[in-house]
């Protein structure tokens, strides 16, 4: 049995989060260097009139100095600095077309399908539709389907590597179009080998 593929609507909300991070360190958390960040707040989002980019109330991190939210200390006990980076870090809200049920890209399970406006202003990279559908798939790999391929073999000539059909969450996949001759239209990572069909992932 495959995972079922659902569908990402943006809603006009964002929760916000208060970050401290040193970039250039080493560090035993996941993240490989110091970082830790709290819950802040949601805050209203909306998407601007070009259709480009979300826009906010325009608060940065300056506006929540002295906060007693900011974190202190990194998960491995490193304890943040002065001169270390202060961050108001966002994660835009969806909604599932499904449930209803709300959630940030970083939460969303295996099976969330989403537009990704931001690659919006490279054409190549979008669908038929105008969209740029992205695909979570397992374990935790965000597949840009409109995309190209890695190992793609005509990269200098307009196509598609991954021939899409159907409406969103409900897709198959292949290679039945103007495609390349890379893989036989399944989608490869470190952890899963396997295809979309009829709205499901599917192992190969």
């Amino acid at each position: 049995m495959g995972t079922k593929c659902f569908w990402l609507e943006p809603s006009d909300r964002q929760k916000r989060y208060l970050r401290r991070y040193l970039g250039n360190s080493k560090c035993s958390a996941a993240n490989g260097y110091h970082d830790a960040m709290v819950f802040l707040d949601e805050a209203r989002e909306v998407m601007s009139e070009d259709g480009r980019c979300w826009t906010d109330d325009g608060k940065t991190e300056t506006d929540f100095k002295g906060h007693a939210l900011w974190p202190a200390r990194c998960a491995c006990g490193y304890v943040f600095q002065e001169k270390d980076e202060w961050q108001l870090f966002s994660s835009h809200i969806y909604r599932r077309a499904d449930t209803g049920e709300e959630m940030t890209l970083r939460d969303a399970p295996d099976g969330a399908m989403w537009d990704a406006i931001w690659f919006h202003d490279v054409p190549a990279w979008c669908g038929p539709d105008g969209r740029a559908l992205m695909c979570r798939v397992p374990t935790q790999h965000d597949w840009h389907i409109d995309g190209p391929c890695n190992n793609c073999d005509q990269p200098n000539r307009p196509h598609k590597c991954w021939i899409r059909h159907g409406t969103p969450p409900n897709l198959t996949v292949d290679k039945n179009g103007d495609t390349c001759s890379a893989g036989a239209g399944s989608i490869l990572t470190s952890t899963w080998h396997g295809f979309l069909r009829n709205g499901e992932l599917v192992r190969a």
